[in-house]
């Protein structure tokens, strides 16, 4: 009886071990799925991060490799860059407050583009056309990301 006694308390305590430690190692893979989350989570920061900052120079430098003979019509090209990039950060955020003021923003340079296009030569008025198209394009990528 004590034999069997023992043996009962032995397999009891070695069940309690062996529960121990599969709860040891089960938090131990819980432990490195998290770790393996955070790392994930920062890496996909830096590449939004990497990816905003590719976006800006592009901008930047569409914004400066195109030259307009009328100051108004690059001054117009540098504040519609602002608009895009205001724009591209609001969507980023999904901030609606800033979205629906970027609309009477947007609103406010189609005016002002028709008070100087009439009197743009030829040159502007093809190089206009083609930043035009080009903001355009990007303002339609912009808004496919809100809509995701």
């Amino acid at each position: 009886m004590k034999k069997v006694l023992l043996g009962a308390i032995a397999l009891m305590f070695l069940s309690v071990i062996s529960c121990k430690e599969a709860t040891d190692k089960a938090q131990d893979a819980a432990d490195k799925v998290e770790e393996a989350a955070t790392e994930a989570k920062e890496e996909v920061k830096e590449a939004v991060t990497e990816v905003k900052e590719e976006v800006k120079e592009a901008v930047t430098e569409a914004t400066d490799a195109v030259s307009f003979s009328n100051p108004a019509v690059q001054e117009y090209v540098k504040a519609y860059d602002a608009y895009i990039a205001d724009y591209a950060k609001a969507i980023e955020s999904k901030d609606a407050t800033a979205l629906s003021s970027l609309a009477t923003k947007g609103q406010e340079l189609a005016t002002k583009a028709q008070e100087f296009t009439k009197d743009l030569t030829a040159e502007d008025a093809k190089k206009l056309g083609e930043y035009t198209t080009a903001a355009a394009k990007k303002l339609q990528e912009l808004s496919a990301k809100l809509a995701q």
